[in-house]
């Protein structure tokens, strides 16, 4: 493992111990299902692009992502303690380049609408429920990534509403047997703008899915 994983894991662990963070906290198992599973998506992401993670989390799949390469990340999450985590990781690996927010999607997006190249987002809500969350931050050509589990098909047909709505078309869905764990990334580009309306508030992505 390298160095700067290394360094991520053992401070994941070291937090984890009063914060809940993860409930993998077998260092072989923080290998596979968090960073090689985040790094399934690095060919979608070319150097330099202005990458936001959406719902970050403890920093995956945005920090691995940029330990590989050179862009500009952005982390959001609705968690204070997990912000305040990923922007320590960030300094501990002496990451440029980086930051975490603490923030909900829909107020980030005022100033944010349409900023960004690729927007991924791993484990945080139902297709429907993301696309909405995700879509009005990337660019109109960029791409919307969700790392997904074996249902992510079902979740696709259910999101074709919400995705017609907000400019999104899914070009590639990736199936993944990741150490025997079925793994489906959801790649999506974005064709058009959407209205400035999207994400709504008061929780209705999640309450009532487009």
């Amino acid at each position: 493992m390298d160095k700067k994983y290394k360094a991520y894991t053992d401070y994941l662990l070291e937090v984890n111990s009063h914060t809940n963070l993860t409930t993998i906290t077998d260092p072989s198992e923080i290998e596979l299902k968090h960073f090689k599973d985040s790094l399934t998506v690095l060919d979608y992401i070319q150097e330099g692009d202005k990458v936001l993670d959406l719902g970050a989390g403890a920093g995956f799949p945005g920090i691995p992502l940029r330990i590989e390469k050179d862009i500009d990340l952005t982390l959001i999450d609705s968690v204070n303690k997990k912000v305040n985590f990923m922007n320590e990781v960030i300094e501990i690996l002496g990451l440029s380049n980086a930051r975490a927010i603490h923030t909900r999607a829909e107020d980030f997006a005022k100033e944010n609408r349409e900023a960004f190249d690729v927007v991924v987002s791993r484990a945080v809500a139902n297709m429907s429920t993301l696309s909405e969350l995700c879509l009005p931050f990337v660019k109109v050509g960029g791409l919307f990534i969700a790392l997904k589990g074996p249902k992510a098909d079902e979740e696709v047909k259910a999101a074709a509403n919400a995705l017609e709505i907000l400019g999104g078309e899914v070009i590639k869905m990736e199936e993944l047997d990741l150490d025997g764990n079925e793994r489906v990334n959801v790649i999506v580009k974005k064709v058009r703008s959407c209205k400035k309306t999207y994400p709504r508030g008061q929780n209705l992505p999640k309450r009532k899915p487009l």
